[in-house]
């Protein structure tokens, strides 16, 4: 069985640039601050290779 390379590493930076875009609409009290997070739980969980 042939393994595929995986590049966890472009999701990675994806979570934490998102993480980032977080904690900034925590601190600014952004309306609408939860549509950050599916986003962010995507991206960890593809950086985390779980899907």
């Amino acid at each position: 069985m042939e393994q595929k390379k995986k590049y966890k590493g472009i999701w990675w930076l994806a979570f934490l640039a998102i993480a980032g875009a977080f904690g900034f609409a925590i601190y600014s009290h952004w309306e609408w601050l939860t549509f950050i997070l599916p986003f962010l739980g995507t991206s960890f969980v593809k950086a985390m290779d779980l899907i």
